[in-house]
């Protein structure tokens, strides 16, 4: 179940292809809007925005930065360490290939992202019809992760969002966990910049 400190995040500010600015409505708002019931209706797939009135060919070197929900959050970081690591080392491997340096000093652009997950869970089910005795019992669900990763890249000298990318996947294997959080952050960063 999300958690209401997962769901907290401020408006951004994007501009469409006409250079209108547009409200982006919180993450809260659009998992709402996409449905409870189907949460990550978009599994598997990777949803870009970006200002299309930004100069990307400007942008050559990169930093990683906390991003603000897990500074709101201290427990997610630990909770999701190993997701973190994942993007990162996939991230860089994929910014890198692309031509960006990481750059601690005078980035151009700070990358940050966030993740949530959604995960099976175990439910008490019971028989207490009028032809059977009380009987309770433990049913585990088949254990999938959901899980939702959003990568924004920020301009450094005005933290302006420029690129974002929501990225959604379902994983039942967790054996195939690495290569699946892998491919969905190349799938996402090989969209950067945007054409």
């Amino acid at each position: 179940m999300y958690a209401s400190h997962d769901l907290a995040l401020a408006s951004s500010m994007l501009v469409n292809h006409t250079g209108a600015v547009f409200c982006r409505p919180s993450l809260a708002g659009w998992l709402v809007a996409i449905g409870v019931s189907a949460p990550f209706a978009f599994a598997a797939k990777v949803e870009i925005q970006f200002d299309h009135a930004t100069d990307f060919s400007r942008i050559h070197r990169y930093k990683w930065r906390t991003h603000p929900v897990f500074e709101k959050s201290p427990e997610l970081p630990e909770i999701y360490a190993t997701g973190i690591q994942l993007v990162l080392q996939a991230g860089n491997a994929q910014l890198m290939k692309q031509g960006f340096e990481p750059d601690d000093v005078s980035p151009d652009v700070y990358v940050t992202f966030y993740i949530l997950t959604k995960g099976a869970k175990k439910l008490p089910t019971g028989d207490s019809g009028w032809y059977s005795a009380p009987t309770w019992t433990v049913t585990e669900v088949e254990p999938k992760i959901t899980g939702m990763l959003v990568i924004d890249i920020v301009d450094a000298a005005s933290s302006k969002l420029l690129w974002r990318a929501y990225c959604g996947e379902k994983i039942k294997d967790m054996n195939k966990r690495d290569k699946k959080i892998t491919s969905l952050v190349n799938k996402a960063l090989e969209q950067f910049p945007p054409n």
